[in-house]
């Protein structure tokens, strides 16, 4: 493929990345050279789950009707994503929670406390309960 043809994308995704492009100040080539080099750079791979420790915590939400899972590390306090159009680590549970709205409604102000965004698996409580320990 050479450095000028374009690459098919449905109007959805090209918003997306339009949205990116403004956001981060750059061109959409430079948002896709990003978003590759993120994801061939990233421990985590789109078909991957990492294997949990003792210093980590199934978590989920439910956003815009959809589950989004992830895993909570209590060292590094970062939650990553293990499936779905956000993947990825994230270094603040904020963070995470600001990217799955991104994605899932770019339109609706992203800003959420991931504290209480996030949900642990095994108790129903919310990830803020978590916090002081």
């Amino acid at each position: 493929m050479n450095a000028h043809q374009c690459i098919p994308v449905d109007s959805i995704t090209g918003g997306k990345v339009e949205l990116l492009a403004r956001a981060w100040n750059t061109s959409t080539g430079e948002v896709i050279r990003r978003l590759v080099k993120h994801f061939e750079d990233s421990p985590v791979t789109p078909h991957s789950t990492p294997s949990p420790t003792a210093d980590q915590v199934g978590v989920h939400a439910f956003y815009a009707g959809q589950k989004t899972s992830g895993v909570y590390d209590r060292e590094s306090r970062s939650l990553t994503i293990t499936e779905g159009p956000a993947a990825g680590r994230y270094k603040t549970p904020s963070g995470a929670a600001t990217a799955v709205l991104q994605a899932l409604k770019p339109t609706v102000q992203p800003n959420r406390n991931g504290w209480s965004f996030w949900v642990i698996d095994g108790t129903g409580e919310t990830l803020q309960s978590l916090r002081g320990h």
